[in-house]
């Protein structure tokens, strides 16, 4: 049997004679996708938010690493980062009390 063959066997209707119950040697192709899109996932906007945060701070330590900014400034953009994390917390906070 070559590569390309594939023996296949149908499922058969009530009606369907003794001559049809045979495997029938069909050649496949491979099937092409038609639609290319991967399906939506949906991400909580929690982890979308830490992945950004992480992000950015892989940003600023790799300024640093080049030398485009000082320790000092490192640390403040780092500090800035921080806070920013925990007003998201606490505006989150609020609204779910509220």
């Amino acid at each position: 049997m070559r590569r390309n063959e594939l023996l296949e066997t149908t499922a058969l209707a009530p009606e369907a004679t003794a001559s049809s119950a045979a495997p029938i040697a069909t050649t496949t192709e491979p099937e092409t996708k038609t639609d290319s899109t991967p399906p939506a996932i949906d991400i909580p906007e929690e982890c979308a938010e830490a992945f950004i945060a992480a992000v950015e701070i892989g940003y600023y330590k790799e300024f640093y690493r080049q030398g485009l900014i000082t320790a000092d400034e490192l640390d403040i953009l780092l500090q800035l980062q921080k806070k920013k994390a925990e007003e998201k917390k606490n505006k989150k906070s609020d609204l779910s009390v509220a």
